[in-house]
């Protein structure tokens, strides 16, 4: 017996787009991309999936990890029926984005997905979508119980820390498109900047004087963090100061004003509607009562 005290776990998980579906031969989805990362898994059939430049095929039991804002297309080639689970997440979390943002792409081979939890995840899933599917309106998003709602975002942390490991044990295949993710130095400056900016909570400030004090202009700063990051530095003290929000207002009895302070904000209400934009609550009501 030992003890240990685990640190506060403050981040938080999107998850949108979240489904099962069977699409026909002949079935294309046109060149998009999306502001959260996408994960599909083939349940039957297969898709070819164009990333930039690249093309995959997805087969049964395999995966597919797209980092956000990556262009990409979708063909049903073949002559049966393409089923599928797809999602759309994000994680506030800069080391888990970082790694998962790494590459535009990874391709998880079925081989390498059954020595880990994915399957039993997709099962978990199946399970969830069996017990809430009415009948009514299959094709639309369902309400799901209270307690499945909890599952489907274990299930998606579970699949996330699948495919960190998967990417932690097999960095070199990403070599195919290192080319387009800037060169080593680069990349240690995105994460010189990323180290200042987390010093940093006053926004405008911070990301160009961040940007001068690297020689660069401040859209360079942008491109260059948001390649290896895949989020902007604005995106990136949002998501800070949401933490450090968060934080405060459920570790502290600091008011709302001292809180806004700290954080840089303008005044209280000026963080009050910006806390709300960013979780639908206002401060005080995200604050625990005594």
């Amino acid at each position: 017996m030992y003890c240990y005290e685990f640190p506060h776990l403050i981040h938080t998980l999107q998850v949108t787009g979240c489904h099962f579906d069977i699409k026909p031969p002949g079935w294309h989805y046109p060149r998009h991309h999306h502001q959260l990362f996408e994960l599909l898994f083939c349940l039957e059939g297969e898709v070819v999936q164009e990333i930039s430049r690249e093309t995959i095929i997805l087969r049964p039991g395999e995966w597919l990890l797209i980092r956000s804002g990556v262009r990409h297309q979708s063909f049903n080639a073949s002559e049966v029926p393409y089923g599928y689970f797809n999602i759309h997440f994000d994680l506030d979390d800069p080391e888990i984005r970082s790694m998962l943002a790494s590459a535009p792409y990874r391709h998880i081979s079925s081989r390498q997905a059954e020595r880990t939890k994915l399957p039993d995840c997709i099962r978990e899933l199946e399970s969830i979508a069996e017990r809430n599917q009415t009948g009514q309106g299959a094709d639309k998003a369902q309400e799901l119980r209270f307690e499945d709602k909890l599952l489907l975002q274990s299930c998606t942390l579970l699949i996330i820390h699948q495919v960190l490991g998967l990417l932690r044990e097999a960095p070199a295949r990403f070599d195919p498109v290192s080319s387009r993710q800037g060169s080593l130095p680069a990349t240690d400056v995105a994460h010189a900047i990323e180290e200042r900016l987390s010093r940093a909570m006053d926004e405008q400030a911070s990301v160009s004087g961040v940007a001068k004090e690297f020689n660069l202009s401040r859209s360079q700063c942008s491109k260059l963090f948001s390649k290896v990051y895949g989020l902007s530095p604005r995106q990136y003290i949002s998501r800070q100061k949401l933490n450090s929000a968060k934080e405060l207002l459920t570790n502290t009895n600091l008011p709302i004003t001292d809180i806004a302070e700290r954080l840089g904000f303008r005044s209280a209400s000026h963080f009050s509607r910006q806390f709300r934009r960013w979780t639908g609550q206002s401060p005080t009501e995200y604050k625990p009562k005594q």
